[in-house]
């Protein structure tokens, strides 16, 4: 039943159990404040939304206040404003503002733009959240000029040892944000209070650093910061963004909502999309480093005996259309990457079958999956969303490490958890899910498939077995999530696991869009040698290439310094990326989601599937006249999808690495995932997995 009270003079009809705030705030009246943040429970330190009450002797803060029938309340009053300014010097006191008072700080921006490149922040024409901070804006709203009490700075160094974000406590004001964030998403505290009374600090256990303390980087502390204590490393100096645009993460097969931050037409940062809480490290942090990296294509090439010279788009298409006329079916192949949209991928196959008038359609997963790849396919056709795990009351875990890659994923795991939710994990060594699962089974070496047709079998043995076949038995909505590990290498184990308990299975490929390459077509190829003439999207280049081979490499990077030098003849054909090209991809639940062309692409790069068509026309075949990638998707939308067929991957496919994006590991293009630990998938780029 709902209630009724009055604020401001108006008559508003509320909810029990309802804030004060959340009411206003329902009803569109503004109350300020610091601490308050979306989707955290209410805290009420920095005081600034106090509001009266009659009847009430105090000013109670209104986050924290339920409302109750016939309570009558003020937001705005002199008094009000006078104890909001007074609680806003207190905090003023400890930070530093002597650029929030000083008369020429409308001049800073024009006469001292260097002032940004020092290395500590004192003021706001310094600090890299000017323009965007919370305290900066109520200091305006409240008309301040001065502090009018004694001013104590912390001195605190900045600390940039982290990877991903600089911390810089002289400019926190205590609001406890990040660390509610951090315990509201994963359950964890990673930053905390740290000393007592006037020496209270936020900082981390023991003096650790994020990476020693367990940070998963998904980055909500640092968007959840209100001032500029914590900041981007990569966009520590670009601003506030003009504007921001929907897309899609494209670095793993979870496709999670994102939202682009643009300034000055380009991508300067990532943040979770509507309804998405956090994302993993790769997709917070990865993606401005990636699409504005300095190895970025920009100009057409034609390679001559190793070296490059550039030509004009009509030079480039012309000579592509020549070599690939001249080319019999059975001397050419096509082969792309997962990282490509839907639309490029349709585009390419069609243009391998009605074009090329073959079948040598490769995906260079497929050296990474080898035989197994059948197995995972059948996996992914029955993978059901993330949201399955809403509804479980026993979650398995296979092969999962959700620390940083898929980190999306712990957040889930750890609601269900506070929900009474068991969990079960199946790993050899540290990981996460492994610090909170109720049932943590560790296989031996090489073990891991017997273990889970064990498990599958109902079999007890020594390493916990049937402690999890009790608790699959008596749950009634049990969930697999499958890890990329796993996915990888068990697929058949993990398919006689599901079908014998009859579970719901989340299945996490690593690869981003390789369910829309199954479906396309893709992994049908029956070359043994390498071809004449060889297309390679977004994908690395084979070794030990004949002499007489043709290459034509497009891609969105440079992949390697020498990557000409073994070539004889091809072309070079630069590639918008995701952020530069509308377009779709399949998640690994078969959902569609989609791309946008959120800011131009550098130079004259153009979107895959544009390239591939206007090669087709320049051959004279019909059928490629698109215009937009809604053309194709329309098209797409249309055909069957593919019956699945693989046959041996061709010796000469390279093997990609898990973190894998258009060819080369995600690190070479995001400097901070090295200090994680991701180098350790270097070497998986040219070694193929047994069973190939």
């Amino acid at each position: 039943m709902s209630v009724s009270i009055k604020i401001n003079g108006r008559c508003l009809s509320a909810e029990p159990g309802q804030t004060i705030l959340e009411v206003a705030r329902s009803h569109g009246i503004e109350i300020p404040t610091l601490c308050d943040y979306p989707g955290l429970p209410s805290h009420g330190s920095c005081r600034m939304c106090v509001v009266e009450i009659q009847g009430w002797p105090n000013t109670p803060t209104a986050c924290t206040t339920p409302v109750a029938d016939g309570m009558v309340v003020k937001t705005e009053s002199e008094y009000l404003r006078s104890l909001r300014s007074d609680l806003l010097r207190m905090l003023l006191a400890e930070h530093p503002g002597a650029c929030l008072f000083c008369p020429e700080n409308q001049n800073c921006e024009e006469c001292m733009i260097t002032l940004r490149k020092a290395g500590v922040t004192t003021g706001c024409r310094s600090c890299p959240s000017d323009g965007a901070c919370t305290l900066q804006d109520l200091v305006k709203q409240y008309g301040l000029n001065s502090v009018a009490y004694p001013v104590r700075y912390r001195a605190l160094a900045v600390e940039k040892e982290d990877p991903f974000f600089d911390r810089d406590y002289n400019l926190c004001v205590l609001c406890g944000r990040c660390i509610r964030v951090c315990e509201s998403l994963h359950f964890t505290h990673i930053p905390t209070y740290v000393k007592r009374g006037s020496q209270t600090r936020v900082g981390t256990s023991f003096g650790q650093s994020h990476i020693e303390a367990g940070c998963s980087f998904c980055g909500a502390c640092v968007e959840a910061c209100p001032t500029g204590a914590l900041w981007d490393k990569t966009s520590k100096w670009d601003g506030k963004p003009d504007s921001e645009a929907q897309s899609t993460c494209p670095f793993c097969s979870l496709g999670c909502d994102i939202r682009l931050q643009i300034k000055n037409g380009a991508v300067i940062g990532v943040l979770p999309g509507e309804g998405m809480s956090s994302l993993c490290v790769k997709g917070r942090f990865g993606v401005p480093e990636v699409v504005n990296h300095p190895d970025r294509l920009k100009h057409v090439l034609r390679i001559t005996d190793g070296k490059a010279v550039k030509i004009s788009w009509d030079e480039a298409y012309q000579l592509a259309a020549e070599k690939l006329a001249s080319c019999a079916p059975d001397e050419f192949a096509l082969v792309t990457s997962t990282s490509c949209s839907s639309e490029d991928l349709f585009i390419a196959r069609k243009f391998i079958s009605q074009v090329m008038d073959s079948d040598a359609a490769y995906v260079s997963t497929e050296a990474r999956y080898g035989s197994n790849l059948s197995a995972t396919a059948r996996l992914l056709a029955k993978s059901r969303p993330l949201d399955a795990l809403n509804t479980a009351d026993l979650i398995v875990c296979l092969g999962l490490d959700a620390q940083y890659s898929q980190s999306v994923v712990e957040g889930r795991l750890l609601h269900a958890r506070e929900r009474g939710v068991k969990i079960i994990t199946i790993h050899a060594s540290q990981h996460v899910p492994g610090r909170f699962a109720d049932l943590w089974l560790k296989p031996e070496p090489n073990g891991e498939a017997l273990m889970l047709s064990s498990l599958a079998a109902g079999r007890p043995d020594a390493q916990g077995v049937d402690s999890a076949s009790q608790l699959i038995e008596a749950a009634v909505n049990p969930v697999l999530v499958v890890g990329p590990e796993y996915l990888m290498r068990l697929p058949a184990a993990v398919e006689e696991l599901q079908v014998s308990t009859g579970a719901q299975l989340v299945a996490l490929a690593a690869e981003a869009n390789l369910v829309g390459a199954l479906q396309a077509g893709f992994g049908v190829g029956k070359s043994a040698l390498l071809p004449r003439v060889l297309y390679l999207i977004g994908t690395a280049l084979p070794q030990n290439l004949p002499s007489d081979a043709f290459v034509i490499i497009q891609n969105t990077h440079n992949l390697d310094e020498g990557l000409f030098a073994g070539i004889t003849e091809g072309l070079v054909l630069p590639m918008a990326a995701f952020s530069e090209a509308d377009g779709s991809l399949v998640d690994q639940s078969g959902r569609m989601k989609r791309l946008s062309a959120a800011v131009l692409p550098p130079g004259e790069a153009l979107p895959g599937w544009e390239i591939l068509a206007r090669i087709a026309q320049a051959m004279g075949k019909s059928g490629f006249d698109y215009r937009t990638a809604m053309e194709i998707s329309a098209e797409l939308a249309g055909q069957p999808i593919a019956p699945f067929k693989v046959n041996s991957a061709p010796e000469w496919l390279i093997c990609p690495s898990e973190h894998d994006f258009l060819g080369a590991p995600l690190q070479r293009w995001v400097e901070g995932l090295r200090e994680l630990g991701f180098d350790e998938n270097k070497e998986e780029q040219h070694v193929p997995v047994a069973g190939k």
